[in-house]
């Protein structure tokens, strides 16, 4: 748990990310086009929630590995803590039924920008996704608190 009062929240944006059964990273920030209220990932604050949505599943009873990354490359991770990630079946949306479901991790963790670390960019932050088992679409969001 934070000490300091956050004085905002909000969250960044990843559209259509294709995702498959090999381990992929997808830069979240601003994407106003595709998710109005969006914004770029703060220099400092409190990663909330990652809420992954899914469109074109390949199949039903998928499951979904996720981990937090400060780099494109995927390798300086900040949730959570190792590559192996955290894992969640794939559950079906109610209008969907197996083409489209959802998977919410909880982070709760704090988070500055790191301008060393090669590949790191300002105002971005990395989810490394892995659909195990098959392949599809997702829409992912970070919520934060700054």
């Amino acid at each position: 748990m934070s000490i300091k009062t956050w004085s905002m929240s909000g969250y960044s944006y990843k559209n259509n990310a294709a995702v498959n059964d090999t381990l992929s990273v997808h830069a979240v920030t601003a994407d106003t086009a595709n998710s109005p209220e969006s914004f770029r990932f703060p220099e400092k604050g409190n990663i909330q929630t990652v809420e992954i949505y899914f469109t074109g599943l390949s199949a039903s009873g998928l499951s979904c590995t996720m981990f937090l990354t400060r780099d494109s490359d995927g390798d300086v991770g900040i949730t959570p803590g190792t590559t192996t990630g955290a894992t969640q079946v794939v559950q079906q949306s109610i209008g969907g039924g197996a083409t489209k479901g959802f998977v919410v991790f909880e982070i709760g963790r704090d988070f500055a920008l790191d301008s060393g670390v090669t590949n790191a960019v300002d105002g971005t932050i990395y989810a490394c996704l892995r659909l195990i088992g098959g392949s599809g679409t997702a829409d992912v969001r970070v919520n934060w608190r700054a």
